[in-house]
């Protein structure tokens, strides 16, 4: 009975870290790429977003032909800098060259410069919630060890106990 209960907890357990594995899997290979489609996913590692994009989230973001105020931009600022803010203001250029006025959520000031139309890498489509922190985790030496031995742990004591109760 006893073992019963604990290949249940093992078994239990191994799926969960290998269903945390796949998803952190999953996010890493699409992180920053086009395998999700016209879709790409970021890792939010400020607070500048915060109530309402948080950080740790995931964003899943999508080129879009025209942006509009209010919506929630991801840019790149000063070459490799990755930001993602809201849209403030409009100011509308000539052919579809338009400056956008950005601001973080948090932020009590607006952002020092403006963005241009080809600084925009898209628009904040859906969040997923502090996934991120698993796929940060997941990227370090100690979180990939982890997530490795830990499963591989479960699954040596699950094979264990049922070659024990076959003798």
């Amino acid at each position: 009975m006893i073992m019963k209960i604990i290949r249940a907890i093992v078994n239990s357990a191994s799926y969960i870290f290998f269903i945390i594995l796949a998803i952190a899997a999953f996010f890493s290979i699409t992180a920053n790429s086009s395998l999700l489609g016209n879709y790409k996913s970021y890792v939010i590692q400020s607070g500048s977003m915060e109530n309402t994009i948080m950080t740790g989230d995931i964003i899943l973001i999508k080129s879009m032909q025209q942006y509009n105020k209010y919506d929630v931009i991801t840019f790149k600022e000063g070459g490799d800098r990755i930001v993602t803010h809201r849209i403030i203001q409009v100011n509308e250029g000539e052919a579809a060259k338009s400056d956008f006025i950005t601001k973080g959520d948090a932020n009590r000031s607006i952002d020092n410069d403006t963005v241009r139309q080809e600084q925009i890498l898209g628009k904040v489509m859906f969040v997923v919630p502090k996934v991120g922190f698993l796929v940060a985790f997941a990227k370090s030496p100690f979180g990939l060890i982890i997530l490795i031995l830990i499963p591989s742990a479960l699954l040596i004591i699950d094979r264990l106990i049922k070659m024990s109760q076959t003798t």
